[in-house]
């Protein structure tokens, strides 16, 4: 037979073998349903606990709420989408200095003192691997928008106040199913809130040098910015609709 015939009749058959096996070269792209590395998250509602500590230095005087620990409760709803919303309460046990503007500097601060904080939040995420786990894991990022309540100590020989603040908080972290119902969460968290300083901050003690008060310069008002880190176990619950 004449060989290029041959070749010709060779490349005809290869082309037909492989148009006739079209489901062996579709098994070998992407994993058998049962081999895949994603599994769908079953549930929709989940309660987590949480334990934090909350870092950061009180801003530029040490006054404001930080370094301690927290612990919290949150509601996390449509949690098996891409957009998940949490509502949560939080209590802390936090520490703050005390500057007193009625004396000299030598004798100016004291503490850390105690301090007590709840905070409440509404927080919207972005599931970034949607309503699926990917090898058991399910990060995400977002942000939380919620209100500060600090517990005031009458007897601190200082005019300043911490008051209730509004927060922001952008987050990022994974969770890890454990089952279909249990999972740990971690996640880390940037906390801002402002910083407002009496103006008796301004007046020197005794009527003396300028560069004696409490904050001689700059503005009384500073964004303070805190790391805080939570660790959670969350329950899947069912939604009554």
């Amino acid at each position: 037979m004449n060989p290029t015939i041959l070749r010709s009749l060779t490349c005809a058959v290869a082309i037909l073998a492989a148009i006739g096996s079209p489901p062996n070269l579709r098994a070998q792209v992407g994993h058998a349903p049962e081999d895949s590395p994603y599994r769908d998250i079953q549930r929709a509602s989940f309660f987590v606990a949480t334990l934090g500590t909350f870092r950061g230095s009180g801003g530029k005087l040490g006054v404001a709420p930080h370094d301690g620990h927290t612990y919290g409760l949150r509601w996390s709803i449509l949690a098996n989408r891409p957009l998940q919303v949490g509502f949560g309460v939080t209590y802390g046990r936090l520490q703050h200095l005390v500057q007193n503007q009625s004396v000299t500097p030598d004798i100016r601060t004291t503490g850390p003192v105690e301090t007590e904080v709840i905070w409440t939040d509404v927080a919207f995420q972005i599931n970034l691997t949607g309503g699926k786990t990917w090898h058991g894991l399910a990060p995400y990022f977002g942000a939380g928008l919620g209100l500060a309540l600090t517990s005031e100590a009458s007897d601190e020989p200082t005019d300043f106040r911490m008051g209730n603040k509004f927060y922001f908080a952008p987050m990022a972290g994974t969770r890890i199913f454990l089952t279909s119902r249990l999972h740990l969460q971690l996640e880390g968290r940037y906390q801002f809130w402002q910083i407002t300083y009496p103006e008796s901050f301004r007046i020197p003690p005794f009527g003396g040098n300028g560069n004696d008060a409490v904050l001689p310069g700059g503005s009384l008002k500073e964004w303070s910015v805190t790391p805080w880190l939570q660790m959670g176990l969350g329950w899947a619950v069912s939604l009554p609709f």
